[in-house]
Parts: structure tokens; sequence; C-alpha cells
């Protein structure tokens, strides 16, 4: 990758891009301009691998005690806690090893599939799921799911963010019986709907059927979307589906329905990542654009040894995205106006807000200084099990801020940076605070990238 001088930053465990096998594996920051992260692991099989996990180290966090030495982002003297920095390596079965842990850690937002059927055949699909409707329609039963939730419930306490996925879950044919339950439940903040919008865009009566429960509030769509541009349709969708996204924000609109644009990135749509967020902008109903890193998993084709990865498949990180997004908005958008979530792992998510005022859209920065508020990385040390049990959101002065920005939704656009984790950027450290979880069949909680990551010693036995 480089050969400039490297500065270790922590060691951890991360997983061979051939075989997928556990390995031991070192962060290092680049000591150069601009300074880049690198992870390297080396597999007893296939050697070493290293390949670069944020493109700009402003971008890679980590969260340390204020008993070190340390600036908020890894470009200054920061070293772990624990020399080692590792979690310890996985045995025969990770999620043997790990369910106990997830089920300890805070659930800000908690997923199930509730159809495993699709009406599209994505290729970059992470659920790899089948394409089947009205009789090859694969579905799980409304009282399981049910019964499922609950158990969550029973033992959290309550869900925040409850996530209605597949498959395509509007092909539920108890879909809105679903929906309602979980509205009167008072043990569920709030329901995504992670859809493709092909049946809102088509069906009339599922539309008046969301217009009758769009204004008991809560609810709001997680409607996937891959840029205004020609470039990535294909490669990502299979198809072309601009118009029909269009027909389906504009429906959404006229029900007064939220809805936030779900983007995967990939190297073909990186450079239309402002045009999205402008499109978002024209709508009142759009509360912002959640960018989603592409990462192998479920329908990508697996990496083939001595052979290079496709450039539209090579990875790309947070940092790339806001690289991307302050430099096509022409001074609309700062790097001030992006934040790593205190919950979890500063590198699990970064949150920014574009604010509409009567002047316009204008930075958040112009008004809010994040830096202000991001003791939670100064508090958090080593991130404890016990630290977790409770969110971090809930115990910080940026929490309550976000809270705020959530309330007032309408002046608000959010911009919401996710990478999930495959082979290629695995982290253990990650893993072990993961608060974006999956209900599995059986009704135990799983972290999501494992739950996706198609690992063979990441399956339940």
């Amino acid at each position: 990758m480089t050969t400039a001088p490297r500065t270790h930053l922590k060691a951890t465990t991360s997983r061979c891009p051939l075989c997928h096998l556990p390995c031991p594996a070192e962060v290092w920051r680049t000591d150069e301009s601009p300074s880049r992260v690198l992870l390297s692991r080396t597999c007893p099989e296939h050697g070493e691998t290293t390949n670069c996990i944020s493109s700009d180290a402003r971008f890679y966090w980590l969260a340390k005690g204020s008993d070190t030495n340390r600036e908020d982002a890894c470009c200054g003297s920061v070293r772990s806690a624990d020399p080692a920095g590792a979690t310890g390596t996985l045995g025969q079965n990770a999620f043997a090893e790990k369910n106990t842990t997830v089920e300890k850690l805070s659930t800000c937002l908690a997923l199930i599939e509730i159809v495993d059927s699709c009406n599209l055949a994505c290729p970059t699909c992470f659920a790899d799921s089948p394409v089947g409707i009205n009789a090859r329609l694969q579905y799980h039963p409304l009282e399981s799911l049910q019964q499922r939730i609950a158990g969550v419930i029973d033992r959290k306490g309550h869900i925040e963010i409850l996530q209605l996925s597949g498959g395509e879950p509007t092909l539920h044919p108890d879909f809105f019986a679903l929906l309602d339950w979980c509205h009167d439940h008072p043990g569920i903040d709030y329901v995504l709907i992670n859809t493709n919008g092909v049946r809102i865009a088509r069906d009339d009566a599922f539309l008046t059927g969301l217009a009758e429960r769009a204004p008991k509030g809560h609810l709001q769509l997680y409607l996937q979307f891959d840029g205004l541009q020609d470039e990535g349709q294909q490669e990502l969708r299979g198809t072309d589906l601009r118009a029909m996204k269009k027909t389906c924000m504009d429906r959404c609109a006229s029900i007064h329905l939220p809805v936030t644009l779900a983007m995967t990135v990939n190297q073909h749509n990186l450079g239309h990542v402002w045009s999205t967020i402008e499109w978002g902008l024209h709508f009142d109903n759009c509360r912002g654009v959640a960018f989603q890193p592409m990462f192998h998993s479920g329908r990508l084709p697996e990496q083939t040894p001595g052979i290079p990865i496709p450039i539209s498949h090579f990875p790309l990180n947070t940092a790339d995205i806001i690289l991307a997004a302050v430099d096509q908005a022409n001074g609309k958008l700062k790097f001030d106006d992006f934040t790593p979530l205190p919950c979890g792992d500063p590198n699990c998510a970064t949150i920014g807000y574009l604010l509409k005022t009567p002047l316009g859209t204008r930075s958040v920065s112009d008004f809010v200084n994040f830096t202000d508020v991001q003791d939670f990385l100064r508090d958090k040390v080593r991130y404890n099990i016990e630290d977790l049990i409770q969110c971090g959101c809930d115990n910080t002065a940026l929490g309550d801020m976000l809270k705020k920005f959530e309330m007032e939704e309408k002046d608000t656009f959010r911009l919401f940076i996710k990478p999930f984790m495959d082979a290629w950027n695995w982290d253990e450290d990650r893993l072990d605070r993961c608060c974006t979880h999956v209900i599995r069949p059986d009704g135990s909680l799983d972290s999501f990238c494992r739950y996706y990551s198609g690992f063979p010693d990441c399956a339940p036995v």
C-alpha cells in the first residue's frame, strides 16, 4: 500500500480476505500527508494482507480514556490503554462465543427479517434474498415475528428503533397487521421500513394502507436509493430504477410519510453523493441520506486468489464519503459537520446535519462545535460491557443535542455514514461494541456485521 513510515495504533483480530479465517491484525497510521489508516493481518495460509481502512486519518477514531495522552482523532499521539488491544482470538464458533456479549450490549437498532424473498434480484444484495412473490413468497408467520420482537423487549426493556427488513418486507401478507401491532406496543419507540420502494410506487391499495398509518408518527421509510446518475445503476441493482424511485418519493410526499434515502456507495456513484443530498433536500418529507459503503456479503462474488478486485468492488470507507461529499458541496458542507456517534465503536457510525433555516440550508457547524461535546471519546475507557448496557447517547451532551435534532426533524437533514464490516475491514473491537443488532430466527440477538458476514464460524451450531 505504501512505503511511508507508520505509527502503530492498536492490535486487534481481523479476517483473511481470501479464506475468511480469523487472524491477528495491526492497525497503523501512515506518517504522510494526508495520513491514512491501514489494517494489516497475517493468515497462516495466505500470508500478509494490508489495505486502507481510512483514506484520511482525521476520520478514524480511537476511543480511549482521559488518563491517556490523546487527541480526538487518531492523528494525535494515541496509544491503546491495553497494549494487546485485541479482544482475543475467535474460537471454533464465533456465534457461540459472542452471542452472550451482544445480548448485554445496548441495542440502538434491532432489525428483523420478516420476509426472505424479494421482488428484485440486486447483484449486491447483502442478504442474498431469493426472488419470489405470491405463491413463491417466503415469509415468517406474524405470530412468530411478534414473539421474537416481544422477547427482545422483555430482555431489553424496550426497542428504540425496530427495522422491518427482508428480503422486501412490504411483500409480507400480514404487513399492516404487524405494523399496527408495532405501533400499539409500548415497548417500541420507532419503526423503520427497509424497502426498495417497488410496491409503494406501483400498488395504490398498499399506499392507501401507509397513508392511514402515517399520521400516527414514529414511522419512516428507509428507501434504497443509488443516486441520480446513470453510473452504477446496473451494477448495483441489475436495472435502472431511477424513475420508480422518483415515483415512490412523490407518493410518500403526498401522504406525508418521512423517508431516509439509503445509498449504497461504490466507485461508480461516489462522485454523486452531494447530488443525492441536494435531491433529498427538495422533498419536505426527506429526513436525510444514509450512506453505506458497499461491503462484500451475500450475493457479491468472492475474491479469487491472484485476481485483482474489480474497481467497482474496491472497498470504500467513511473518510472516502466525507471527503467526496465536502468536495462536491462547494462550501455548503464542512468537515466539522460530522462526528462519530457516542454509542458503540466510534468507527461504526458517523453522523452530520444540515439545518434548514429561513435563509436556506446551512452547515450545522455554523451553529454547533461538535468537538466541545465529544467527551464520550474521553470517558469510554475500552468500552467495558458495563458502560454499554446503557447507550452512550443517553449520557452525553452530544447525545442530548442529537435527540433534540431528531425531535425537530422538519428543520434538520441527517447525513449518516454506516460502514458495515466484511473481511477487508473486519475489526473485532468494533464487533464487541456493536449496537446495531439482528433478531435471529431463534429470537436471540446478533451483531449485524456478523450475521451477514457469511463466515462459517459465525453461524450458530
